[in-house]
């Protein structure tokens, strides 16, 4: 069945949860780093814990995505789940705001992320629920702004508030995350589903049948790795940058976190032409431009002594990083088969969600065996290439009629 293109305020209410992901991204990437620094843990500890992936976590988020294909509720199959995880993420937020002691500490964010992608992943198979092929890449797009103003926002506040109050900041995140899904929500409905849920074909077939009948979709399969590469080196990177500034051009706490803003600054302005141009021209070919972009840029940057040195890498980071992150999930959506989308999704997630801690794991052994951070990036440097390469060989759908 055709889907109706979106109006402009649906596309904007859809995008409005983006900013509560984005915001918990935000603070495990560029504060919880911080917030680790009194409770003394090496490096590659820190790397496994401040990003926004949950690998234990990652192995239930397919079944996540499956239970929400065959969720039949008076809300719909995907937004039930919205009212479980965001909950859920805020109160664990609110238990780390307080300074609990390190077991409980590492507990808690080591299921912080899984806890956020009960409601983050049935959010993002809804877009392939809601979205026409052709818009797909402007919603991403909208996602991507929204998503980066949620980051902007808080990494702004820790640059002002986190010497004088990290509770503050922590709360704030806690309760933005409640206010950005409630908003989408209560102000998009999902499309009625005519077709009666598919039938399970994971535990009743066996998992090694289950597996060959996910192979089927090659070209899902050959993205699935395209994006894995690209997670690798986002988790090898995301969490350091902080620290990179602080320990390389030795810069302040305050500085360090205003690398970080430019770099959401930079990526939410090229978020609406990445998305235009994936519709335009293809988001496969939009991507592979903006890999190689990023790639460059953070190989180069991984050498920067000077902030002066540092400031132009991040812009083109900023850019490069733009474009896999607005139409990731989009070329996802074109993929798959749309009656598994939820599935789907979470597989993907759970992919990501086991390479990005493992590329975290490595920058951060990296960095203990090096005394410094720049392996790191040179290692996600290397990463984007690799996913550069693995992409090339994907059959993306043709270019569609771009919807009004």
């Amino acid at each position: 069945m055709m889907k109706r293109p979106l109006s402009l305020k649906t596309m904007l209410l859809y995008s409005v949860a983006s900013a509560g992901t984005n915001m918990v991204a935000a603070f495990t990437n560029a504060a919880l780093p911080l917030y680790l620094v009194p409770y003394g843990l090496p490096g590659w500890l820190v790397g496994l814990l401040a990003q926004e992936r949950s690998g234990v976590g990652g192995l239930v988020q397919p079944v996540i995505g499956l239970l929400s294909d065959r969720t039949r509720t008076r809300f719909g199959r995907r937004r039930p789940y919205f009212l479980v995880g965001a909950p859920l993420t805020a109160l664990a937020l609110a238990f780390l705001a307080f300074d609990p002691p390190l077991v409980p500490m590492v507990a808690v964010v080591s299921v912080l992320a899984f806890l956020l992608a009960i409601a983050n992943d049935p959010y993002l198979a809804l877009l392939a629920d809601l979205t026409p092929e052709a818009q797909r890449g402007r919603v991403g797009s909208f996602m991507g702004i929204f998503g980066m103003v949620g980051q902007i926002g808080v990494v702004l506040m820790a640059a002002f508030v986190w010497d004088l109050s990290q509770t503050a900041v922590i709360l704030a995140v806690a309760l933005g995350v409640i206010a950005c899904f409630a908003i989408t929500f209560f102000g998009v409905q999902e499309p009625p589903i005519v077709a009666e849920p598919p039938k399970a074909s994971g535990p009743r077939v066996g998992v090694v049948a289950y597996v060959r009948d996910v192979l089927q979709y090659r070209e899902v399969v050959k993205y699935s790795l395209a994006m894995t590469f690209f997670w690798l080196g986002g988790g090898a990177a995301a969490p350091f940058l902080t620290r990179f500034g602080v320990f390389e051009p030795g810069l302040d706490a305050g500085t360090s976190f205003f690398l970080v803003t430019m770099l959401a600054i930079c990526t939410a302005g090229f978020a609406y032409p990445a998305g235009l141009l994936g519709d335009r021209i293809g988001k496969k070919r939009v991507q592979l431009i903006g890999l190689v972009f990023f790639a460059v840029a953070i190989l180069l940057g991984s050498q920067a002594r000077t902030i002066e040195q540092l400031l132009p890498a991040i812009f083109f980071i900023g850019i490069g990083n733009a474009i896999p992150y607005v139409l990731a999930f989009p070329l996802l959506a074109d993929l798959m088969p749309q009656e598994r989308a939820g599935e789907f999704t979470g597989l993907g997630s759970m992919l990501w969600s086991l390479t990005q801690p493992f590329g975290a794991l490595l920058a951060g052994a990296l960095a203990d065996l090096s005394g410094g951070y720049r392996w790191g990036f040179v290692f996600a440097g290397l990463m984007m290439l690799c996913s550069f390469a693995v992409l090339l060989t994907v059959q993306a759908p043709g270019r569609q009629e771009v919807a009004a």
